[in-house]
């Protein structure tokens, strides 16, 4: 299968609203595909690269598409992967010149649409209207096989690839290898926002509490002395983790998998930013200096197989029984129960106050749904705001099409006069703000590029955002995470927003340990 037919699949996915249609359309390509090609359809459709996260960004990848102009040589769909495999082989000195070279030659030799949508893949930004969930639909149509085994075999293989390339060459019986197994990693369960404690209560009645940590996503699996670590996206990182092995082996159990969280801590204690927490994750030399530097604190919250039985199906409330039953005191992360709103807000103090950055709710009977998002988990934050200049936006896809939508914030700069860009967000657009909106934008419309229109820089737009991190995507080095929006603030000139300095300043705070608010009235 070429190159140019997936996407020109994607093409028609993301010009359609409907959903049937997009599953349809996906089932039609991945039913063409045969062997190793349907995994890197399925999960290319998917937004996610075969060849595993290759740490380029959107800056390299511009750079790279600036000069290229070849018209297209049909590659494969193997070729791509191939020479995609061979650019996360560069690793070294220079390795980040080296990867942008190779990555020009590619596109060189590849037709516009395909650059662009490899470098949405490469980005983790593919926007067609087509997530996971319905491509795994997709696969079910595909190969006739139940919804419920797709997904299933999914919760346990990780990769949408993996398990459509053995529904479609296999069938039932290639599902059938899908299960928990030691030293295979389990999609992680995941949780959903919350406005606070009143509306969680309100869901999930009497429920446990749990500090909220920005640390990263460990699930440890034990077989005797033999222990592993993998990350939220399925990678090891035992030989990066040697104190978080040592504690492993002093569990009271011969065979486990656990799900929790690592941090790091500073010389007072205090956990430390996100960021410094994953330099451990991210190297792999000099792992004894670093292990004394950034040392890490293990806080886990759920046990998933114990001595050969998958816990998965028991309800919360026995799994982290089990839990503190077999680990060392401490080392379950800090819980209350109570069905109590008061009760969960002091818990929310505590957290705020030990360094944390607020606090989940867990539903007592709720089983542990691997790779799944719902309301059986839900995760509390306290929301920080600041007031930013909207720079310019994207025409929007699936249900936004035709509004635009993914709004570019920027800081501004006294010392220069110009704005910084912060990153982009189409969060909390409401659909009559995105008509407003895009009518406003196109009133000051400066230029456009592709699908991206940028304006004269007046428009303030208040946003609400759960941290700052370092980031070398943006000219200002910085970027807000999880970032929407709250309301556009016409009352308010854009000499008036808030300044690069002082979101800076905000950062600097944050990394010494304390919760800041942010500059927005």
């Amino acid at each position: 299968m070429k190159l140019g037919e997936l996407v020109e699949t994607s093409g028609k996915v993301r010009e359609t609203a409907s959903k049937n249609e997009k599953r349809a359309l996906i089932a039609r390509l991945l039913r063409q595909a045969r062997g190793k090609e349907i995994a890197i359809a399925a999960d290319s459709l998917a937004g996610a690269l075969s060849s595993g996260r290759l740490n380029i960004g959107w800056r390299a990848v511009i750079e790279a598409s600036s000069d290229a102009g070849g018209t297209g040589e049909g590659f494969s769909l193997e070729e791509v992967k191939a020479r995609l495999d061979e650019l996360g082989r560069i690793s070294g000195p220079g390795s980040v010149s080296r990867r942008t070279r190779a990555l020009r030659a590619l596109f060189a030799r590849m037709a516009e649409p395909e650059r662009r949508f490899v470098g949405s893949l490469l980005v983790g930004e593919v926007r067609h209207g087509a997530l996971e969930g319905l491509v795994l639909e997709a696969v079910a149509d595909a190969s006739g096989l139940p919804s419920r085994s797709i997904r299933e075999a999914h919760m346990f293989a990780g990769q949408v690839g993996e398990v459509a390339q053995a529904a479609l060459t296999e069938g039932a019986a290639g599902l059938k290898r899908f299960g928990p197994q030691l030293f295979r990693p389990v999609s992680p369960m995941l949780a959903t926002p919350a406005g606070g404690e009143e509306e969680a209560l309100e869901r999930l009645g009497r429920a446990a509490w749990e500090y909220k940590v920005d640390g990263a996503r460990i699930q440890v699996h034990k077989s005797g002395d033999e222990v592993r670590i993998f990350t939220r996206h399925l990678n090891e990182v035992t030989e990066r983790l040697p104190e978080i092995v040592a504690l492993a082996r002093k569990f009271k159990l011969r065979e486990g998998i656990l799900d929790g969280e690592a941090f790091g801590v500073g010389s007072d204690g205090r956990p430390v930013p996100f960021q410094v927490t994953m330099r451990r994750f991210g190297r792999t030399l000099d792992v004894k200096r670093l292990q004394k530097e950034i040392p890490l604190v293990p806080y886990l919250f759920d046990l998933l197989q114990v001595e050969g039985e998958p816990l998965f199906d028991r309800p919360y409330r026995e799994r982290v029984k089990e839990l503190a039953a077999r680990t060392p005191a401490g080392t379950v992360i800090p819980r209350l129960v109570t069905a109590e709103a008061s009760r969960a807000r002091e818990f929310l103090k505590r957290s705020l106050m030990a360094g944390h950055e607020g606090i989940m709710a867990k539903a007592l009977d709720s089983p542990y749904e691997a790779g799944k998002r719902g309301f059986q988990w839900l995760k509390i934050k306290p929301a920080q705001t600041l007031d930013l200049v909207v720079l310019a936006a994207e025409w929007g896809h699936g249900r936004r099409r035709g509004w635009l939508s993914n709004i570019h914030l920027g800081a501004r700069d006294p010392q220069s006069g110009k704005f910084v860009m912060l990153g982009k967000t189409f969060k909390g657009l409401t659909d009559e703000m995105l008509r407003w909106l895009t009518d406003k934008l196109q009133k000051i419309e400066e230029s456009r590029n592709g699908y991206t229109v940028y304006v004269r820089p007046e428009l303030v737009v208040e946003v609400a955002y759960n941290d700052i991190q370092e980031s070398p995507r943006y000219p200002g080095g910085l970027a807000l995470r999880f970032a929407r929006v709250r309301r556009f603030r016409e009352d308010k000139p854009a000499q008036e927003a808030d300044t690069i300095q002082t979101v800076w300043a905000l950062f600097k705070a944050q990394r010494k340990g304390g919760k800041t608010i942010g500059g927005g009235e």
